[in-house]
């Protein structure tokens, strides 16, 4: 098991989890569930070790068959009311 160290934003303890992770590539949007990261317990910041970071790379460049598809639906802020 990695052990993390503490959490570089808040200074937070960082414990292991399986984590589901969005990422975007290339103005596409995945999502990774189950993946080993560590998280603080204290302001929830993720933190992955190269490994699983290439690995997840991997399956993007490589264009690997994914488990499942989901449809997301999108929504643009109205110009006119943005603050």
């Amino acid at each position: 098991m990695h052990k993390y160290g503490d959490c570089s934003q808040c200074g937070g303890q960082v414990s292991p989890e399986k984590v589901e992770l969005d990422y975007r590539y290339k103005e596409q949007l995945y999502i990774f569930q189950d993946v080993p990261a560590g998280v603080c317990q204290q302001c929830g910041e993720k933190y992955l070790i190269a490994e699983v970071s290439k690995e997840i790379e991997h399956k993007i460049l490589t264009k690997e068959e994914a488990e499942k598809t989901v449809t997301v639906p999108v929504y643009v802020y109205p110009e006119e009311r943005a603050v």
